[in-house]
């Protein structure tokens, strides 16, 4: 039986590169599953609606004009709005997919009868797809629950492919009030109900890197001085959205899916906010890395600074 999967895109002023991004999703391997792109625009002025309706009669692509929901809630509606199919995946939409991103998916997916999610790493590319000679990540990233809510050692959104096991507990639920990013709810809920993360060291799409970005990576040739500014810029800001509130709202939505281990270690998170003790206890879990050693000290300063 053929699979359904849905291609989640959330645009806003995207004229520039969303037709290559199109363009490589349409072009995409399909060999034992059908997809939808299902594009939901947040209010563009400028070219973008009327580039993605030259698409709409591919028969592939549904379009949905709205308004001023922000790139993670207007994720989170897409998935929520949207029941039915049997693997979803986020998009940016400044992006360009190798043409078989979603097989790798939904291939390794389907070992797994249980929440599952797939990411990878993504090659960097300039503006004009140029590579600039480096991927996202050097290292595996460590996706304990740990890590997971206090780093935002997330899946990168635009890589992830996550299976209806996981999608219905978000649908099937309030969205929670605060969260960081669209695909910081999704790793998180997939670490603390249990679920698989399956990460796949070959990339599979490029990253364009551009002034547009709302998140971009930090560059190659950026200088020592520049780190070192960087990183107690990190450590002393405080956040709009913080590790604690997202912890907090994630455990009250999705408590009965999480079991007693897990809802520990989401209250010790919580907890760090105001308590020096549970501050100490992430500080000192072992569990609690990231993938190089200056940004793990890095999240650790900002931990016990309470920043986190």
């Amino acid at each position: 039986m053929i699979k359904r999967l849905a291609i989640l895109m959330a645009t806003y002023n995207g004229e520039k590169y969303i037709k290559e991004q199109i363009e490589s999703i349409l072009n995409q391997d399909t060999e034992d599953f059908d997809f939808t792109l299902i594009i939901r625009d947040d209010g563009s002025t400028d070219n973008t609606k009327n580039i993605i309706r030259e698409y709409v009669d591919s028969g592939k692509i549904i379009f949905i004009e709205g308004q001023n929901k922000g790139a993670a809630r207007g994720f989170i509606s897409l998935l929520c709005d949207n029941p039915g199919y049997d693997y979803y995946a986020f998009s940016d939409q400044d992006d360009v997919w190798n043409h078989n991103k979603l097989q790798k998916g939904i291939w390794s997916l389907s070992k797994y009868t249980g929440p599952a999610l797939y990411c990878s790493n993504c090659e960097l590319v300039d503006s004009e797809l140029n590579s600039i000679g480096r991927n996202t990540h050097r290292k595996r990233p460590n996706y304990t629950l740990e890590s997971i809510l206090c780093l935002a050692s997330c899946a990168q959104g635009c890589t992830s492919v996550f299976n209806k096991e996981l999608a219905s507990i978000v649908q099937e639920n309030d969205v929670p009030d605060t969260f960081i990013m669209h695909d910081s709810l999704i790793t998180c809920l997939c670490a603390l109900i249990g679920g698989t993360i399956i990460y796949d060291e070959i990339p599979s799409m490029k990253y364009r890197m551009h002034d547009d970005n709302i998140f971009g990576m930090v560059s190659a040739k950026q200088n020592v001085l520049n780190v070192i500014k960087d990183r107690i810029s990190e450590i002393t800001k405080k956040r709009t959205i913080s590790m604690y509130d997202q912890a907090e709202c994630l455990l009250k939505v999705y408590k009965k899916y999480i079991d007693s281990n897990n809802q520990d270690i989401c209250r010790i998170v919580i907890d760090s906010k105001v308590s020096l003790k549970a501050r100490l206890k992430l500080i000192f879990n072992k569990n609690l890395q990231h993938t190089t050693l200056n940004k793990t000290i890095t999240k650790k300063l900002e931990i016990l600074f309470g920043n986190g």
